[in-house]
């Protein structure tokens, strides 16, 4: 069995090399892994490094996720594709982990780890009092169980554990997945824009099981240039338009899987969240985004959103935002700013 490893880098040089060299590092045997190598960019030391450990390194200059990844894919040859993002890096232990679980679960058509943290290229204590990034690293412990689990995505038991422990489905450098579940839906995955961590358990799930590992193999780097996360109001515009692209590729994975699926609850779940904050956002920036919907489709969706979760306090804190936010008119929404601060 070969496992092949697809880094992927758009506009992104800084932490390249970080990436490489710890797949290099790994202490599974070099003979049962390939590493292709898909970036933006052409760069001499990058390139070298790359050619100097024989890996396969390839120029695609598209933001579209899905076109980068797809590339890779169509050049690598293993049964098991593994992905690693550029800012992220595998602890040297985790394609032996991969490589053990693929081997001997047959049934087992996804797997996905636990994560370290680096925060300005330093291991980060899960317990850091750090205000900037503390709040970060509670959210993605709150989602991620902690012990191993396999799950049988067509159980509907499943469903209320997939919705609480979502963590499990996110994060493109923790997944692999047999080449199998992906290789004949390659014309679909280059239609996707940005949401490659929904895509790949999605699929996934439509023909094995999903394996979680509480291990914690792989180093998710914490920085300001991470599409998903905004540390200051200047990265929260960046984490809007990457919800704007995200929401087409959410429908089309929604179209494409089974109903009784039960990764399409959690996709639907991200797909509602993604629309109900893009409506929430200030008109200034709907307008730069091109995002429109009025106030009853974003009722819809808070109700949908309900069904799924069950979460009143959530349903009933956002219920006023939403129809704030569906008033055209900017001289009404100065009144009623008045009036809820009791100014006349």
């Amino acid at each position: 069995m070969l496992i092949s490893v697809i880094i992927s880098a758009y506009n992104r040089r800084e932490f390249l090399k970080n990436a490489i060299r710890s797949v290099y590092n790994q202490l599974l045997d070099k003979g049962l892994y390939e590493v292709v190598v898909v970036k933006s960019f052409e760069d001499k030391d990058i390139d070298d490094y790359i050619a100097k450990l024989g890996y396969k390194n390839i120029v695609y200059d598209t933001p579209n996720y899905g076109e980068r990844v797809s590339a890779g894919i169509e050049e690598s040859k293993g049964e098991i594709l593994a992905f690693l993002e550029d800012d992220d890096e595998f602890k040297p232990n985790k394609l032996s982990k991969m490589y053990n679980v693929f081997s001997t679960q047959k049934e087992v058509s996804y797997f996905h780890d636990t994560r370290d943290y680096i925060y300005y290229d330093k291991i980060v204590d899960l317990n850091t009092k750090d205000p900037n990034i503390s709040w970060i690293i509670r959210y993605l412990e709150e989602i991620t169980p902690h012990e191993d689990v396999l799950i049988d995505p067509f159980d509907k038991r499943v469903g209320n554990f997939l919705i609480k422990y979502y963590g499990t489905l996110a994060t493109v450098s923790l997944m692999a997945v047999r080449r199998s579940c992906l290789e004949n839906k390659l014309t679909l995955l280059k239609q996707i824009k940005q949401a490659l961590e929904d895509f790949v358990p999605a699929f996934a799930a439509e023909c094995g099981k999903l394996f979680h590992t509480a291990d914690r193999l792989t180093r998710y780097r914490i920085h300001n240039m991470n599409n998903s996360i905004a540390l200051n109001e200047k990265d929260i515009l960046r984490k809007l338009f990457f919800l704007r692209r995200s929401t087409n590729d959410l429908k089309i994975i929604i179209d494409n899987i089974s109903p009784k699926n039960r990764v399409r609850s959690v996709v639907k779940m991200r797909l509602l969240e993604a629309k109900l904050t893009l409506h929430n956002s200030p008109e200034e920036i709907k307008e730069k985004l091109g995002y429109k919907q009025n106030v009853l489709s974003a009722i819809k969706d808070l109700s949908e959103l309900y069904l799924i979760k069950h979460d009143l306090h959530e349903f009933l804190n956002l219920f006023p935002h939403i129809i704030y936010n569906g008033i055209p008119s900017k001289r009404m929404k100065i009144l009623i700013k008045r009036i809820v601060k009791g100014v006349r």
